[in-house]
């Protein structure tokens, strides 16, 4: 199975948002770092951001890493790993767990246990109750697909890949890999990264 990797930047994203540093390096590089060590990987935004990510990349080494437009993902091989660049702290060992598994399934997603508290909640803002939190997770990113999946549905579009029929399976999430607005959560971010 050929292997390769690509990082999205939403088009609602400025370029401050995945360039500026978390703990020293920007969203974008940290995305990129951790899905380069399990494939070749390159880079999606939308064109008026080609620049700043290519410029942001170049900055920390990472010159040889193409700088693709959107839309359209740009990969080859049998099987692509999708990160999204709104998960800068999922780990390289994320990313190593979904290609693992990726021989054997259409899609891998890593997913965590829901720990918080779920509500429901009546149109009018009133609280019904608890949610039964034993069947749900929160899905994570990096997510890995076969190319023919990918080729025919959205990397996010999660229902549909469910509802398709496919042979979609899971493996152990990590805490870390939480999507974050970048635009705002950037204090929570270094505090995670400066604690270790």
């Amino acid at each position: 199975m050929t292997l390769s990797a690509i990082v999205t930047v939403p088009t609602s994203l400025t370029a401050a948002d995945f360039t500026a540093p978390i703990a020293g390096e920007p969203a974008l590089v940290r995305a990129v770092r951790a899905v380069r060590r399990v494939a070749p990987v390159s880079v999606v935004v939308a064109e008026g951001l080609m620049g700043a990510a290519a410029e942001c990349l170049a900055a920390h080494g990472l010159r040889d890493v193409p700088v693709h437009t959107a839309p359209g993902l740009p990969a080859e091989g049998d099987a692509i790993l999708v990160h999204d660049v709104r998960y800068p702290l999922a780990p390289a060992e994320l990313a190593a767990r979904v290609a693992a598994a990726l021989p054997d399934h259409d899609v891998v997603i890593p997913i965590l246990t829901m720990t918080d508290s779920v509500k429901s909640v009546a149109a009018e803002g009133i609280v019904l109750g608890n949610v039964d939190r034993s069947e749900l997770v929160t899905a994570q990113y990096p997510r890995g697909y076969s190319s023919a999946v990918l080729a025919g549905f959205a990397p996010d579009d999660l229902p549909a890949l469910l509802s398709a029929g496919l042979n979609v399976g899971t493996v152990d999430g990590d805490p870390n890999a939480f999507a974050v607005d970048l635009a705002h959560d950037r204090e929570l971010l270094e505090a995670i990264v400066s604690a270790g």
